[in-house]
């Protein structure tokens, strides 16, 4: 059993990791013991109940309190306001970070931008891991002659995330590798957790969707609605789209620029097909997704996350449009129907076409995707997560050997003869690794 330090935002926070964490926790502290930790105002009292809640303030942390525990997991997404405070901590405290996003250049923006207001610590994480470029395009963002979507590819700062980290937990293979940000510390890939509902409510639900049946037909758009949302690609498609009077798209959660989204429904002609709903109370999401006909989930760029919003889908048997990048990329074949990114709204009219000739196909894709669930049971995650820690703290003595020999090879490529150079980067190394205690002085190392 593993005392933890959990660190995440919690209900009632508008947060899909809050709904996540809300699965998670009761599962968790059934097995070990675990302490909540916040700076939220609020926290909802039913999971009060099952887990202690403590609360911290970034900048002054209880140490000692922490320090208590045999480790501390922290989870880390693209929004500044509720991630930066366990940034913080995490910075000072090493423990398991949890991506629950892959590119944060975003979220550092925020954070050193807005929240903390200290330009210079942005851009010198930006040369720290980019270099001179990095210096050089953070400026440029900062008057405005870079955008954040080109930002988040180029420099995503993933690193400067996980500095210092024990372990970091991903939910997508590969996902660090591709991006080229692979921390000094073990990496671990578990499938995001879903508990889907019983079959019995399920049945309700489609009983609901087939006496709903159109058309029009009804898509859906849920979570945060960002800009790499594809909203405006979403709108394009369906005004250029000859049967577009057959569907209607309902907007649900908080967008990026309410204004400019309304402007541009208004500008295709789509006021009498579009609704804008906001952020709905649970109530409402079940009956929105139980009477919806088609989903729609474009990420691009990517974050690298995996969608709390597809796992709901596939839970209502939707079939969903998904961008073929990222996490979503590795989604198995048949559960989705893949949009590209450089044909979006070519893809987009091709699948309303499909769905309007054989909407049949559209919940056979649903029904698998419901059954790909199977793969997401949260108990196996939260056995998982332990066991990942577990190792973790195990080869936690190595880590700050592998940073240091990191930055020493980094140093002497500059100077060493091409020759001479892997022969003794791999004696240094040797010689740092039998600095750490229990490390043993041999060849293998």
């Amino acid at each position: 059993m593993l005392k933890i330090n959990w660190f995440s935002p919690l209900p009632p926070a508008h947060s899909g990791i809050a709904y996540y964490a809300a699965q998670i926790l009761p599962l968790l502290a059934g097995r070990h013991e675990v302490v909540a930790w916040t700076d939220q105002d609020q926290v909802a009292p039913e999971l009060c109940q099952i887990v202690p809640v403590s609360r911290y303030r970034p900048a002054n942390p209880p140490w000692r309190a922490l320090n208590d525990a045999d480790v501390s997991i922290y989870h880390l997404g693209n929004h500044g306001g509720m991630h930066g405070g366990i940034w913080q901590v995490s910075q000072r405290h090493a423990g398991i970070v949890v991506l629950h996003d892959l590119c944060l250049h975003d979220f550092f923006a925020m954070v050193f931008l807005r929240t903390l207001e200290k330009p210079d610590a942005y851009l010198a994480a930006l040369e720290r891991w980019y270099g001179e470029e990095g210096r050089r395009a953070g400026e440029a963002f900062r008057t405005g002659g870079l955008g954040a979507e080109a930002m988040a590819r180029r420099f995503p700062l993933t690193r400067h995330a996980v500095r210092g980290a024990l372990g970091v937990i991903t939910h997508s293979n590969r996902a660090l590798e591709d991006l080229h940000e692979e921390p000094p510390c073990p990496v671990g890939a578990l499938d995001f957790p879903y508990a889907a509902t019983e079959e019995f409510r399920f049945g309700g639900w489609m009983a609901s969707r087939s006496a709903a049946s159109g058309p029009p037909y009804r898509m859906v758009v849920f979570g945060y609605l960002s800009r790499n949302r594809r909203l405006g690609a979403v709108l394009e498609a369906l005004a250029g789209l000859a049967e577009r009077d057959r569907f209607r798209l309902d907007i649900c959660g908080q967008l990026w620029d309410e204004t400019h989204i309304r402007m541009e429904i208004e500008r295709l002609g789509l006021s009498s097909l579009v609704n804008l709903y906001g952020f709905l109370p649970d109530g409402q999401v079940e009956q929105q997704l139980s009477t919806a006909h088609l989903a729609i989930n474009l990420r691009y760029p990517s974050m690298g996350e995996a969608s709390l919003s597809q796992m709901q889908f596939w839970d209502y048997g939707l079939p969903t449009l998904v961008t073929r990048t990222g996490w979503y990329a590795s989604l198995p074949e048949g559960t989705t129907a893949f949009v590209r990114p450089e044909r979006e709204v070519e893809d987009i009219q091709a699948h309303l076409h499909a769905f309007l000739a054989d909407p049949g196909a559209f919940r056979a894709m649903g029904e698998r995707g419901r059954q790909a669930l199977k793969n997401h049971d949260p108990g196996k995650y939260v056995d998982a997560m332990a066991q990942f820690a577990s190792s973790a703290l195990a080869l936690s003595p190595r880590i700050p050997a592998l940073e240091l020999a990191g930055r020493i090879g980094n140093d002497l490529t500059q100077w060493l003869h091409p020759a001479a150079s892997a022969y003794l980067l791999e004696r240094a190394s040797q010689e740092i690794f039998t600095m750490c205690e229990g490390l043993p002085r041999g060849p293998d190392w």
